[in-house]
């Protein structure tokens, strides 16, 4: 009986092994503000932030939960049809915008990036190495990043310019501000369904009209 039970063991052992060496090509990746290191008033308030980033081939949602929920943002990207979508609900007030273009990404690569394979880390059962990117301006970002993730959300590609492999740990240090974001979970078989739906209950503005809503702020999703 103990023979059967160590041998049963030892299978789901290597079976779950396998599983996170499979390659993710839609499904779920959860990542959470691990880190905020800032003299700056109100940095502090981003420390929990979490993203839920879904996607299905061609489709891609990040969402944004900010201050336990008070905050919540979202973007909707087809990369097919070339068509971008950003929602905000800030504390019951809902505001979409609807754009026929996706954001503008760097044609070139601005970072001097190096990698590091024998720096290795597990992260959320996936194996990652590192790579350091460095911008002409200063700003450094250091990234775990793995091979067998499969997703291309625009503000990532953007953020991650030039990079090989997926993020799936970055530290961001810019103008003094530390910022870690760290994957805590993966689900290939999340239903993303009716994840990429545009809610109907979300008031239509132009982006000019909500970045007056938000003094200026330019959301950069």
């Amino acid at each position: 009986m103990r023979n059967r039970i160590f041998v049963l063991a030892l299978l789901l052992f290597f079976s779950a092994g396998l599983f996170a060496q499979k390659k993710m090509k839609k499904g779920q990746i959860t990542y959470k503000v691990t880190e905020v290191k800032s003299k700056k008033a109100g940095t502090r308030m981003l420390e929990g932030m979490e993203m839920q980033l879904f996607f299905d081939n061609a489709l891609h949602k990040l969402e944004i939960s900010a201050m336990g929920g008070l905050i919540q943002m979202a973007t909707i990207s087809d990369l097919e049809k070339e068509t971008h979508a950003s929602l905000f609900n800030m504390m019951g007030k809902k505001v979409k915008v609807l754009e026929d273009k996706l954001p503008k990404t760097e044609k070139k690569n601005k970072y001097q990036i190096t990698y590091n394979r024998d720096i290795e880390k597990t992260i959320a059962g996936y194996p990652c190495y590192q790579a350091t990117m460095t911008s002409p301006e200063g700003t450094v970002l250091t990234a775990y990043v793995t091979n067998k993730i499969k997703a291309r959300h625009p503000y990532f590609v953007k953020l991650f310019a030039g990079l090989e492999g997926w993020p799936m740990l970055y530290t961001i240090n810019n103008n003094g501000m530390r910022m870690t974001f760290a994957a805590q979970s993966t689900n290939p078989n999340t239903d993303v369904s009716k994840v990429f739906e545009i809610p109907a209950d979300y008031e239509q503005k132009t982006a000019k009209e909500l970045k007056d809503m938000m003094g200026g702020f330019d959301f950069g999703f």
